[in-house]
């Protein structure tokens, strides 16, 4: 398996980290949603939610897809999610405004008009 990449807010150099906020790669994004497919997968999700002990296991599933990796429960795998939810939010609550729909073709937003784009962000 190749090296986890060097990130923003690591010292190359020393691999040591930074004060620097740390900045996920597609590689690493994809190896934690990997990760939640198959917690999900093993019935680790409870009637509301998630159950204990799950970003232990995140953790664990993070450290078999990348070997060497650095990437910590807390604050790493818990900031992730919690950025991933307030993204999503955001997307359903656009989407649920009449005018505005997802094309998966194009995967990209689509609006009506300029209006309703205009509307859209004055009600944020």
């Amino acid at each position: 398996m190749d090296p986890v990449p060097a990130r923003v807010g690591q010292d190359v150099d020393q691999g040591k980290p930074s004060r620097g906020r740390m900045s996920w790669t597609r590689v690493e994004e994809d190896a934690l949603i990997n990760c939640l497919t198959d917690i999900v997968n093993d019935k680790w999700k409870a009637e509301n939610g998630f159950k204990a002990d799950l970003l232990q296991e995140l953790e664990k599933g993070m450290r078999k897809r990348l070997p060497g990796t650095d990437i910590v429960a807390n604050p790493h795998i818990n900031s992730k999610i919690h950025v991933w939810k307030k993204e999503y939010s955001a997307l359903f609550d656009l989407l649920s405004k009449s005018g505005i729909s997802w094309n998966s073709t194009t995967p990209m937003i689509e609006v009506e008009d300029e209006e309703v784009w205009d509307a859209s962000k004055r009600t944020k």
